[in-house]
C-alpha cells in the first residue's frame, strides 16, 4: 500500500522521548499507513545509535529514515524535510516528546482526507498531570488593541467543557497535521522566528488564502512540553522578542480584511 501520510519528528539528545513517542505511534495508529522522518538535529553518537536501535525495533526500514541535520530551527528543520524529501500527500509535525493515548492520527487523517480546503488538524494535548496543554489556537485583540494569541484550555483539567470538532485560528506544530502541497504552496514556516509562533502565524496564513483549521477533541495526547517558563530564561526571552518584533508587526501589517478572517474565528 502506497504510504499517503508522513510524521516528521525533529529530536536531540532525547532517547527515551523519542522511545516513548515512537511506541505510541506504532500502538495506537491502526488504520494509516505511514512512514516516519526522525530528523536528528545533533545528539551524540551514543544517542544515534540508540535512536537507530529503536527505530529498528519498531519499524521496518521502508517505514522509518533517519536525516542528520546541523543545527536545530523548527521552521527551517521542517521546510527542509518537507520540502526536499518527503513525498507523501499530508504531513503530521510531531514533537518527540508528546505520546499518543488514543488513536490521533488515525482521526485527524481521516479527518483531513474526508474535507475539502483543510489548512491544519490538530487535537488535544495534555500535560503529564492531565492539564490542558492545547484545545486549539485563539488569537484576538484585547481592550488595547493589541494582539492575543494562546492555547484554548490552557492549564485546565482535562474534565473542561468538551469543545467537539470546530474550525480553529489554529493548531500546534506539536502536533498538526497539513497537506504537504499546501504547505509547500504557502512557502512552510517563516524561518524568521527562533523560538514561537511560526505555527500560529502559518495558521493564519492558511486562513487568509481560504483554507480551514480543525480541532478534534475527542481524540489526545500527552506533551512533555515544560508546563511553566522560567521568566528569565533565554527562551522566554527569544519568545517575547518573536512576538513583538515579528509576529505582532507581521498581523499588524495585514489588510483589514485579512485582520478580520482571522479574528471571526472565536472559538
Amino acid at each position: 500500500m502506497q504510504k499517503q501520510l508522513a510524521i516528521v519528528i525533529l529530536t536531540k539528545n532525547n532517547p527515551k522521548l523519542l522511545e516513548t513517542c515512537l511506541n505510541s505511534i506504532a500502538s495506537h495508529t491502526i488504520t494509516t499507513s505511514y512512514k516516519i522522518y526522525i530528523c536528528d538535529t545533533g545528539s551524540d553518537e551514543t544517542v544515534l545509535n540508540i535512536n537507530m536501535n529503536t527505530a529498528r525495533k519498531l519499524f521496518d526500514t521502508h517505514s522509518c529514515k533517519m536525516f542528520l541535520l546541523d543545527e536545530y530551527n523548527f521552521g527551517q528543520n521542517n521546510n527542509e524535510m518537507i520540502m526536499a524529501h518527503v513525498n507523501e500527500e499530508w504531513v503530521l509535525l510531531c514533537n518527540d516528546d508528546i505520546e499518543l493515548k488514543t488513536n490521533c492520527v488515525d482521526a485527524m487523517y481521516d479527518w483531513a482526507v474526508s474535507h475539502e480546503h483543510v489548512g491544519s488538524v490538530g487535537c488535544r494535548l495534555t500535560f503529564p498531570d492531565g492539564a490542558i496543554q492545547h484545545a486549539g489556537q485563539i488569537a484576538y485583540k484585547d481592550s488595547t488593541g493589541l494582539l492575543q494569541c494562546s492555547h484554548r484550555g490552557y492549564g485546565e483539567s482535562s474534565t473542561y467543557v468538551y469543545y467537539g470538532t470546530e474550525k480553529v485560528v489554529g493548531n500546534t506544530a506539536a502536533l498538526m497535521l497539513t497537506n504537504r502541497q499546501t504547505f509547500t504552496d504557502l512557502g512552510g514556516f517563516d524561518e524568521m522566528f527562533e523560538e514561537c509562533w511560526e505555527d500560529i502565524q502559518l495558521n493564519m496564513r492558511y486562513i487568509i488564502e481560504g483554507y480551514d483549521n480543525w480541532y478534534l477533541d475527542h481524540v489526545y495526547a500527552t506533551h512533555r512540553e515544560s508546563s511553566t517558563r522560567k521568566q528569565d530564561s533565554p527562551a522566554l526571552l527569544k519568545l517575547r522578542i518573536d512576538y513583538t518584533y515579528k509576529l505582532k508587526p507581521w498581523f499588524d501589517n495585514l489588510l483589514f480584511d485579512q485582520q478580520q478572517k482571522i479574528l471571526n474565528i472565536r472559538s
